[in-house]
């Protein structure tokens, strides 16, 4: 469980990495631009039989995560627990390998993205428009396709040796 917890603290330090030194905003995306702690929720995700510890490690991180970037109350934590049960089914199906948790990601920042965009739009907090959403979706598919796979990859090599399968 360690190994999971180190790398969702990286994580969210490139998060805070990214969102600080990459001149991006909600308007101008960057190619850089993705939501690293919810792809490491996605690809840890695999590694937990215990599924009461990942929700309340998922639910944390979208406290923080409400708290140190988006200062919306609760919106990341209603996203991220909606986006845990999506997995979940869609885990049930799917083996876990380096395809399928690119897929995983991918349908995860873009449900991500979708779900803040009609929940921000419904209460009136940002709202904008389809066609930025889109920019938003877009620009981040590179660094979520080039993060996921490094995370997995060191992932499963330090899985490996310490002969984990799963976190009970």
């Amino acid at each position: 469980m360690i190994v999971s917890i180190v790398s969702l603290f990286i994580s969210f330090l490139l998060d805070n990495f990214f969102s600080n030194n990459i001149a991006y905003s909600i308007t101008s995306p960057s190619w850089f631009s993705t939501i690293y702690t919810l792809i490491c929720l996605i690809v840890i995700f695999p590694y937990f039989s215990n599924q009461k510890k990942y929700l309340y490690i998922l639910i944390f991180c979208g406290i923080l995560f409400d708290i140190v970037y988006t200062g919306t109350f609760l919106v990341n934590v209603v996203v991220f627990v909606l986006l845990y049960y999506i997995i979940k089914k869609i885990n049930f199906w799917l083996p876990n390998n380096l395809l399928m948790a690119n897929v995983l990601s991918l349908i995860g920042i873009i449900l991500y993205h979708v779900l803040c965009f009609v929940i921000l739009n419904l209460v009136k907090y940002n709202v904008y428009d389809v066609n930025l959403l889109f920019r938003i979706i877009i620009h981040s598919i590179i660094a979520t396709i080039i993060y996921t796979s490094l995370l997995y990859i060191i992932l499963n090599k330090i899985y490996g040796r310490l002969n984990i399968k799963q976190i009970k």
